[in-house]
């Protein structure tokens, strides 16, 4: 069995952080940082404009608080019974102590060192493992940034409809941040990329964990799935080449069977007319010694 020489990865927060981690945080806080500068200063002063905010502000709450349960809290799955108790024959993890038993759902965690219960996947964006204990604060993480994009986007289009509209209401906010109507609609133009490129990654993410949750599955255990249909596929078409092959190689047996058979038929064929012609010859000339002494009595 092979020694536990490296650290175990307690959580998210602990260094190093990776690149992804790093370019996640980036660029979804880019993303709210651009939503508080342009659209809360041109949000109007009403009902509207303060629900937009407030439940923005709620949502993005929500996300962080999910963010940081998901982050800090050590998804390492419980220890097992005594190791005396176990069923030997249940599986127990080669990496860890053998006092922890290995169930279908659990996996050992190359990256983070440790056995995850109910493990999905290991997220390198938060630089953890995704499991029973983080699962659900991890969806809703991502559910929040969604949610955040649509909004962003939406709002955004609004308010440059407004502006080409000439809003007035908008106008007079544009006049208090000193931006005129074309330098903010260029500004805020360019910086939709943001958002858009946040909902279309974690959108893609959310969309698919919305599907194996519907099929009572994890990442995981999908992956094991399509890579065991892979397989079969492979076996399959594997099967499928070599049965052509054997057929292939009967039907030539066969063709040469009969080629055979054809050519021993020609022979067969060849040697009665031969045996034919010499009896002939011999027969007439037989009968041909047989006509000489009546001859020469005549």
């Amino acid at each position: 069995r092979p020694a536990m020489s490296r650290s175990v990865r307690i959580n998210g927060f602990q260094s190093p952080p990776t690149v992804q981690q790093i370019g996640a945080f980036s660029l979804v806080l880019s993303s709210t940082f651009i939503a508080a500068g342009l659209l809360f200063p041109l949000a109007p002063r009403n009902a509207e404009g303060v629900s937009f905010i407030v439940v923005y502000i709620v949502i993005f709450v929500v996300g962080f608080i999910s963010m940081i349960y998901t982050e800090t809290v050590d998804p390492i799955r419980e220890q097992a019974q005594d190791v005396s108790q176990l069923d030997r024959n249940r599986m127990v993890c080669q990496y860890c102590d053998n006092e922890k038993e290995m169930k279908s759902t659990t996996k050992h965690c190359h990256l983070c060192n440790k056995c995850v219960s109910h493990f999905d996947h290991h997220c390198i964006f938060l630089n953890t493992c995704i499991g029973a204990r983080n699962y659900w604060t991890f969806f809703t993480l991502i559910s929040c940034i969604v949610v955040l994009q649509i909004l962003h986007i939406v709002y955004q289009i609004l308010l440059l409809v407004r502006i080409a509209n000439d809003d007035d209401a908008v106008e007079e906010r544009l006049d208090k941040i000193a931006l005129d109507k074309t330098s903010y609609s260029a500004l805020a133009g360019i910086l939709l990329i943001f958002p858009v490129v946040v909902l279309a990654a974690v959108g893609s993410l959310l969309g698919f964990h919305i599907y194996i949750k519907a099929i009572g599955t994890t990442t995981f255990l999908w992956i094991k799935a399509k890579r065991r249909m892979r397989l079969e596929r492979q076996n399959q078409e594997q099967e499928m080449k070599r049965q052509q092959v054997r057929a292939a190689e009967e039907e030539q047996q066969k063709i040469s069977a009969d080629a055979v058979r054809e050519q021993a038929a020609v022979d067969h064929k060849n040697l009665a007319e031969r045996f034919v012609t010499d009896v002939t010859k011999v027969s007439e000339g037989v009968h041909k010694g047989d006509a000489k002494p009546e001859e020469r009595e005549v």
